[in-house]
């Protein structure tokens, strides 16, 4: 008993220290590294953002991500991709959220990083905020988007909101949580 409450106590240090998994992930997929985060890898985020209790650790940490400063601009455009994908793909409270962190949004238009040597960085930021806003403005097509999101899901294999296997068609694919 009492080496079983030792190690509760030891795993609930070690997660406040590194985060949980949900939290890892959504580092990984906004990490600072020259690569995107996989199809995979932002879907069981955005199937995070249908659980009451993992929503809002989903936009605490996007929200934190795009905020960073302007040399950290791969982090910044990675939580606006990520971000993008939820709008599409999440619960429907990503898209109120993203409404009302508009203004946020809005301010990224303009964000600026220049690299040394001169090649600027920030047009990518800028670039995807603009398309977040026109997305989010534009309630139509974003209705049109997230029903075709929805419609491909578990098109392609990866993830779906389902659970177990599946047939479709006679080919067999993996369905994940």
């Amino acid at each position: 008993m009492l080496l079983s409450v030792a190690k509760a106590m030891g795993k609930e240090a070690l997660t406040k220290v590194t985060g949980t998994e949900l939290e890892k992930r959504i580092a990984e997929a906004c990490s600072n590294k020259p690569w995107g985060a996989s199809s995979t890898m932002l879907a069981e985020i955005a199937q995070s953002t249908y659980d009451y209790q993992e929503y809002p650790v989903v936009m605490q940490n996007v929200w934190k991500r795009v905020n960073e400063s302007g040399r950290n601009w791969r982090i910044v455009y990675k939580a606006l991709t990520l971000l993008e994908y939820l709008i599409r793909n999440g619960s429907e409270r990503s898209v109120e959220d993203a409404r009302d962190h508009i203004y946020q949004i809005r301010t990224l238009c303009d964000f600026q990083y220049t690299e040394p040597g001169g090649v600027d960085q920030g047009i990518n930021v800028r670039e995807k905020s603009r398309q977040i806003v026109d997305l989010v403005n534009d309630r139509e097509r974003l209705k049109e988007e997230r029903e075709k999101a929805r419609a491909n899901r578990g098109k392609y294999g990866g993830v779906s909101s389902e659970k177990g296997f599946g047939s479709n068609g006679g080919g067999y694919r993996w369905k994940i949580r």
